[in-house]
């Protein structure tokens, strides 16, 4: 099994997003991270699609798209943040884990309103 197989046999979309620092609501909605959006827009399960810029693929694609990196690195990544093993697998000796993505001041501004109503 490589590593695209693992990864995507192993992982979901919505996982990965919430590993990445990413919320998703119950329903798997969630602000769409590739354009300004203040609503819930993308819907996260096994795929992703996002209803606003219509952003759409696997948990690779939303992994590479995320962070900027080719199909490789991603399913590579993911792998490694995973613990998933594959055949071909070789450690990267001075790779960077990527930083979760940072909230914006709105998303913080918003965040914090919810808790104090709440």
């Amino acid at each position: 099994m490589n590593v695209f197989e693992a990864v995507k046999q192993s992982v979901t979309t919505r996982q990965a997003a919430e590993h990445y620092g990413i919320h998703v609501g119950r329903n798997g909605m969630a602000c769409c991270p590739f354009h300004n959006d203040k609503t819930p827009s993308m819907k996260l399960d096994r795929r992703y699609h996002c209803f606003g810029c219509g952003a759409d693929g696997d948990v690779i694609d939303f992994a590479a798209a995320l962070y900027g990196l080719g199909k490789k690195d991603a399913a590579v990544q993911l792998a490694q943040d995973f613990g998933l093993s594959y055949e071909d697998w070789k450690p990267l000796g001075k790779a960077k884990k990527p930083k979760p993505r940072q909230k914006s001041p709105e998303e913080q501004f918003q965040e914090a309103k919810n808790r104090c109503f709440r």
